[in-house]
């Protein structure tokens, strides 16, 4: 009797480690490409935020002028910090606006090379091709052939 509950723990074993190679075995592990970025050096590269930081140029330029023909000093102060507040959120909703332009398109650049997965360099540790550089040429590339039409 111990010996039939020993050769089915042995089954069972066995297979279980079947199962598991098959699974390997057909799984797409040599498919899957994992590439890295500096995500602040393609974010710093994107015209998405060349162009956020222009908007908030003008924006802050235009808010300027109008403080600047207030002429009592306490409703000039009072809207200078209510200036302040509006271009703190202005900011913020900009750089989101620009980074998820710029995720989209590193998204588009992934899925056009084949890559399964695009991380920042500092979250990879070992492995991964660095595409940094291929990211923002095709940014550059995309600018160049936008401006042609």
């Amino acid at each position: 009797m111990k010996l039939g509950k020993r050769y089915v723990g042995m089954l069972v074993v066995f297979a279980c480690l079947f199962f598991f190679i098959g699974l390997a075995g057909n799984s797409d592990a040599a498919d899957i490409k994992i590439v890295s970025i500096n995500t602040g050096k393609v974010f710093e590269a994107h015209p998405a935020l060349k162009e956020a930081i222009e908007k908030f140029q003008t924006q802050a330029g235009e808010m300027q002028k109008q403080i600047e023909g207030i002429e009592s000093e306490e409703e000039k102060s009072n809207a200078q910090m209510q200036m302040q507040q509006q271009m703190r959120e202005l900011a913020m909703n900009l750089q989101e606006e620009a980074f998820n332009k710029m995720k989209e398109d590193v998204q588009k650049f992934a899925k056009k090379k084949g890559y399964t997965y695009v991380v920042d360099q500092n979250a990879l540790i070992a492995g991964g091709k660095d595409i940094t550089e291929e990211v923002i040429a095709s940014f550059e590339k995309a600018g160049d052939s936008s401006e042609k039409k």
